[in-house]
């Protein structure tokens, strides 16, 4: 439990990182496969999303990132997918797992929690949606949708970005409309 805990801490960290070097300016490239499909399908977890068609495909090196789109430089969504070392989790067990997942955020002091997490069930997965805004070293801030999911000893994490903050309430509805196409089973 130790060893999931503290790779999803590293993923917790790798996901804020990409998603500030998405809003720093690096330019996305588009793929060629997403101009023609708004569906993501990731393998490992059998797990999909449809993004909008407008979003821009970007190529992470971290090999945990599933995926990372972006509507611009300032709004984005990355998948991350990691052995959570989890027994089973249901309904009924997400009390433990949030004890889990709070300490993962915990690990980031900058990270400040605008309501309290929330038990949910997307695609047909258990899990909890936390919504925070937090702060870099370097100044910029932002807010983050954070999901995470769980399904046969994974961890799903869908976070969805907003920088700067006040753009938060604006793409609240969008992102939840994202997370609505989730599906649990491919």
């Amino acid at each position: 439990m130790v060893v999931g805990g503290l790779a999803a801490i590293l993923a917790l960290a790798g996901g804020v990182f990409l998603g500030r070097k998405v809003i720093e300016g690096n330019e996305p490239k588009q793929s060629a496969s997403a101009a023609q499909s708004a569906r993501f399908h990731e393998p490992i977890s059998d797990v999909s999303i449809a993004v909008p068609p407008n979003w821009t495909r970007l190529h992470p090196t971290d090999g945990e990132v599933r995926l990372l789109v972006a509507a611009d430089s300032s709004t984005s969504l990355l998948m991350r997918v990691t052995k959570a070392g989890l027994a089973t989790v249901t309904k009924q067990s997400l009390p433990v797992v949030k004890e889990y997942t709070d300490a993962l955020l915990k690990q980031d002091t900058r990270a400040r929690q605008l309501a309290a997490p929330a038990p949910i069930e997307l695609g047909g997965l258990p899990g909890w949606r936390y919504r925070y805004t937090y702060s870099s070293t370097d100044g910029s801030t932002g807010s983050h949708v954070h999901y995470f999911l769980f399904k046969n000893g994974r961890m799903i994490q869908l976070v969805f970005q907003a920088m700067p903050p006040y753009r938060f309430q604006a793409l609240e509805p969008t992102f939840d409309r994202i997370a609505g196409t989730f599906r649990g089973s491919g």
